[in-house]
């Protein structure tokens, strides 16, 4: 994700909390990216820009990532 970006505080239950965080390293990005990836899909939609490019990068587990 790109540009200016502005943090926002979010009210999760604590088991939810952990789980998002469990699942950004899954994907191998940091939690602070990963929610904001979920809140614009949710908020906005599969077309969105930030996220089709974030879903069009490599990340973690995807293949083509891993190196030797």
């Amino acid at each position: 994700m790109s540009e200016q970006k502005t943090a926002v505080t979010a009210l999760l239950p604590t088991d939810e909390a952990r789980d998002l965080v469990l699942r950004a390293a899954a994907q191998g990005v940091a939690t602070p990216e990963w929610l904001g990836y979920l809140i614009l899909l949710s908020a906005y939609g599969p077309l969105h820009p930030e996220v089709l490019a974030f879903e069009r990068r490599a990340k973690l587990g995807q293949d083509g990532t891993q190196q030797g």
